[in-house]
């Protein structure tokens, strides 16, 4: 649970509109995110270009997983731990850093009427 699971937080975020595209490495979200912001003049904000300052910016007590991540040689990531491993730890998809992506939602100016 995230320190941003509170009530409330919808009122705070209501001074933008968030659209959420999810899915796999290479499945064309940002293509997508892209052509959709361009379209209907929308701002996008992109996991994969805040990820570099969140590394800079997260706690090693709020993200155990990515601690332990960055902690591993390449062949210890890659090659010694099995598909399912990688899955069961794999910060993102255990909601790691997604407080980061919410602060940076509440620091956004407010969306045109």
């Amino acid at each position: 649970m995230t320190k941003y699971a509170q009530s409330g937080l919808r009122a705070r975020l209501r001074h933008v509109h968030v659209y959420w595209i999810g899915g796999g490495s290479g499945a064309g979200k940002s293509t997508i995110a892209s052509h959709l912001t361009a379209r209907n003049g929308l701002r996008m904000y992109a996991t994969d270009y805040a990820m570099s300052d969140h590394d800079s910016r997260f706690k090693s007590q709020y993200a155990p997983l990515l601690t332990r991540f960055k902690a591993m040689g390449m062949d210890e990531r890659w090659v010694n731990r099995s598909p399912e491993t990688m899955l069961e730890t794999f910060h993102f998809f255990q909601g790691e850093l997604f407080d980061l992506i919410i602060e940076d939602l509440l620091l956004l100016p407010a969306d045109r009427a």
